[in-house]
Order: structure tokens, then C-alpha cells, then sequence
């Protein structure tokens, strides 16, 4: 599969994002007395694509990595993940940050975050940040109209990119472990 030239500049801008205090975080947070770490704040555009999504005014919340996300992330995304492996990484956790202020799409799914909640005490809505960096990365985030102005980071994980197939092959034309051998 070839990349364009925007394509390839997003991969390299994305591989040299790791931000060192998250890094820091994620590998002592069982030993650091912060209970979380800022990784960002909305931007005004992303703010208003949440107002239209949920209806919550969350203008200039701070998007906040607290222990609960890095375990939900290494629990079901990291090295021995229930889910997948896409986590294994902890440099891409660090890399969190990139991807929720250069992200492609928001998008709310109706569904509402256990143990987070808005200005009302309802649960808060959940918001999907994505972007493409090869394959896609997801960014999970409570979001929260409280006085307070802060949004949680619930979870994260990384799709890996579509391979191009034989189109003259079904995908599921073979049983696992059955496809052919390629010399």
C-alpha cells in the first residue's frame, strides 16, 4: 500500500510526538502522587463539534489522563490485553496528546461513561476522537460541562490499517490458518 506525501508527513509527525511527561506518567503513575496528568485542552473547533454531538458546552476543558484510563487502556489494549495488543506501546500512550489536537473526526455514540460525570451528576457522554496515522487511533474522552473543566481520558487503542487484497479472493474464503502459503 502507498501513502501520499500528506500521509507519510502525518505518520513522521506522529512517531516524534511522544510527550515526555506523559511517558514519565504512564511508567511511574503507581509510585507518583498525581492523580493525573493534562495531555491537552479543546480546541475551540473540537468544542463546538462536542456542543453539536452532546449538547454539552465544554469551552476550554483541560483533557485529563488519570490512573483509571492508563489501566483501562493497559488492561484491555496493552501488552496482555483482554481486547487486543494495539497499546503494547507505552509511546503511543504518550503520543495521546498529537492525536486529540490534530485529530480527523469527533463522533458520540450515545453512549456515557461509568464513573464520570456532568454538571447535573448524569453520567457523562462519551466522544470518540480518531485519526489516521497509518492505521486509525482512538481516543475515548468523558466529556464534562462541570465548573471544574475537565474532561477524562476513558480509553484508547490503535486500528491497524486496511491491506490491500486480492479482490478475485474473498476474505473469508479460507478457514483460519488455511490460507495458502505464499512463496
Amino acid at each position: 500500500m502507498s501513502h501520499t506525501s500528506v500521509e507519510i508527513q502525518v505518520m513522521k509527525d506522529y512517531q516524534k510526538s511522544i510527550d515526555p511527561d506523559i511517558l514519565d506518567f504512564i511508567n511511574n503513575f503507581p509510585r507518583t502522587s498525581t492523580a493525573y496528568i493534562t495531555v491537552g485542552f479543546l480546541s475551540e473547533a473540537a468544542a463546538n463539534e462536542i456542543q453539536s454531538l452532546t449538547g454539552m458546552a465544554v469551552f476550554g476543558n483541560r483533557i485529563l489522563l488519570d490512573k483509571n484510563g492508563v489501566q483501562h487502556i493497559e488492561k484491555r489494549h496493552g501488552v496482555h490485553g483482554e481486547q487486543d495488543q494495539s497499546m503494547k506501546d507505552v509511546n503511543d500512550i504518550a503520543r495521546i496528546g498529537y492525536v486529540l489536537a490534530n485529530y480527523d473526526t469527533i463522533d458520540f455514540h450515545n453512549e456515557y461513561a461509568q464513573g464520570y460525570v456532568d454538571s447535573n451528576g448524569h453520567l457523562a457522554p462519551k466522544v470518540i476522537f480518531s485519526k489516521r496515522i497509518d492505521g486509525t487511533y482512538y481516543v475515548i474522552e468523558a466529556c464534562s460541562d462541570s465548573k471544574r473543566k475537565r474532561n477524562f481520558i476513558v480509553s484508547a487503542y490503535i486500528t491497524p490499517a486496511k491491506k490491500e487484497s486480492n479482490p478475485s479472493v474473498p476474505d473469508n474464503a479460507y478457514a483460519p490458518g488455511l490460507r495458502p502459503k505464499r512463496s
